[in-house]
């Protein structure tokens, strides 16, 4: 069933829209009524419809502003005008705040029957297109060499967690399992170029016929992945297992071959540098470079070979290293988790330091990383980082000057939980200003009609939904249901007034429409405003007489 909210300022009418219509055959649900565009977005707020039949011309807001502000905040929600002849110039200026369709009263059952059950198809078709599996499937492969080479230029570029790599081999189809791997970079010799013509078109031509032999001979001997980033033909290579001098080897067949047949084909002549050797894809990025610094030996050694950086730069290699995976897990457990939380995630670091062969040099390397990841989210969230570390010297000096890793790990930790209490301590500091700051706004402007959430959220300069959110958890009800009882509130102090009229009350209170007043005022006290004027003020100043 699809929700559809009413909104018309005639009783009459939304009693015949209502009740008139078998709206359960059609698909659809009467989840509720308004008299007007304001109270129809409070609605809006708590319950979302799929579809909004709205008069043009109603009190406090008209049926115009309401899709313009329905067109901008909830794009998904089909909205239906009722006008009559009189109002068709502004129909039309509906049309292009997104309405669906419009209806002329007075409107008969059989029409508005028709056009809701044409909107019910659309929407079904609209839904089974978005979960029609099968055309998403044809979209995903047409789509599959573009997210392909994302992911490939995300590799080279920055550091991905290994889960994350292992879900993209899956569900990409690439071919790179093995346990070592190697980065190359292959560029044009443009002085070979000039046989293919200077145009734009043939030099792309040049580089697809390029890319085509290349894939051609990696995918027969199933060693990787090709593409092209910025003006470079890269591979990224994979081996059966790890070892320097035989991945490289390995490396040299392949793009040698590579090589000659770009040159006995092409008629042009192409240089590769090859990577740093390592043994996981999430060091990838740190093997392109190396290939990147391998080509420009060109300029060196010449054009038309494979350059390797491990023949020209001596290659070190790192056992013990603090990537993108283990800084997030050991911020995230700062700034979201527990002190048991951030104890397993200092835990987990330095356990890496007892299970792999590192050199001292690496584990002070590891340890200042560590620490200034800590530091830099301190400075993010402006805290005083002396206060946090508590010392009058260098932490980087304290820390080395500890006499074993246990005492620097109890140190880490330390520094850590202090960081987590210190955001913890910031962010409900500034959740209880946000709450004092908007109560205080409340207070003040509640009779003003057009009080919403977006008002209030711009006063406080943060979203509406970020608003919403924090309102609802501190204050346990919605922003509406607290304004509403902010306001009845009001109106029973202003009551105590005998010379006030009800309707001069409700204005007061920020509600224009009297009808409107008098349904809110009932739904809270269950009584009417009269009925509860009588029984708690009247009655007082009788027993007073008396």
């Amino acid at each position: 069933m699809y929700k559809l909210l009413i909104v018309e300022d005639e009783a009459e009418v939304r009693y015949g829209i209502r009740n008139n219509i078998d709206w359960t055959s059609i698909g659809f649900e009467v989840m509720a009524e308004a008299g007007n565009g304001r109270e129809a977005l409070d609605l809006i707020e708590n319950s979302k419809p799929d579809v909004v039949i709205t008069d043009i011309t109603m009190p406090i807001m008209d049926g115009l502003e309401l899709s313009c502000i329905l067109k901008k905040e909830y794009p998904t929600i089909r909205t239906i005008i009722l006008t009559g002849y009189d109002d068709f110039k502004f129909a039309q200026r509906a049309i292009k705040y997104g309405v669906s369709d419009y209806l002329l009263k007075p409107v008969l059952p059989d029409d508005l029957s028709k056009l809701m059950r044409k909107i019910k198809d659309e929407i079904d078709a609209e839904i089974a297109e978005k979960e029609d599996i099968k055309k998403l499937r044809v979209y995903y492969q047409q789509s599959l060499p573009i997210i392909k080479d994302k992911f490939l230029t995300s590799l080279i570029t920055s550091r991905i967690d290994s889960d994350e790599i292992e879900s993209k081999k899956a569900s990409l189809a690439l071919d790179l399992k093995g346990e070592g791997f190697a980065a190359a970079a292959a560029s044009i010799d443009s002085e070979s170029a000039g046989n293919w013509g200077n145009d734009a078109n043939d030099s792309e031509l040049l580089k697809f016929a390029i890319l085509n032999i290349s894939q051609e001979i990696i995918k027969r001997y199933s060693m990787g992945e090709t593409f092209f980033h910025v003006n470079n033909l890269v591979f990224i290579l994979k081996f059966d297992k790890f070892d320097y001098e035989s991945n490289f080897q390995s490396a040299y067949t392949l793009l040698e071959e590579i090589r000659q047949s770009v040159e006995k084909y092409l008629k042009v002549t192409i240089t590769l540098g090859v990577g740093s050797i390592c043994n996981s894809l999430q060091k990838i990025s740190e093997s392109y470079k190396s290939a990147v610094t391998a080509l420009d030996y060109k300029l060196i050694m010449g054009g038309n070979r494979v350059i390797y950086i491990g023949d020209i730069e001596p290659q070190i290699t790192y056992n013990l290293v603090y990537d993108e995976k283990k800084e997030r897990n050991l911020i995230n457990s700062i700034k979201f988790g527990s002190k048991n939380d951030v104890s397993k995630a200092v835990e987990a670091l330095f356990n890496e330091i007892g299970t792999c062969a590192a050199s001292l040099k690496e584990c002070q390397l590891y340890l200042l990383e560590i620490i200034a990841s800590v530091a830099k989210l301190s400075r993010s969230f402006q805290l005083d980082t002396d206060d946090i570390i508590n010392i009058d010297h260098n932490l980087f000096i304290e820390i080395f000057s500890f006499d074993t890793i246990s005492d620097i790990k109890k140190r880490i930790e330390e520094i850590c939980l202090n960081v987590m209490e210190r955001i913890q301590s910031n962010r409900k500091t500034n959740t209880e200003k946000i709450m004092e700051q908007a109560k205080a706004y409340i207070d003040k402007n509640y009779g003003d009609y057009d009080l919403t959430i977006q008002k209030i959220s711009n006063y406080l300069h943060i979203s509406p939904s970020y608003f919403s959110m924090i309102f609802k958890k501190e204050a346990g009800e919605t922003f509406l249901n607290y304004l509403i009882g902010i306001r009845i509130n009001a109106a029973k102090e202003l009551m105590q007034d005998p010379d006030l009229k009800i309707f001069e009350i409700a204005e007061r209170v920020g509600y224009p429409d009297l009808n409107y007043f008098s349904y809110f005022f009932k739904k809270n006290t269950g009584m009417s405003p009269r009925e509860y004027r009588n029984k708690y003020v009247l009655n007082k100043e009788r027993k007073v007489e008396a």
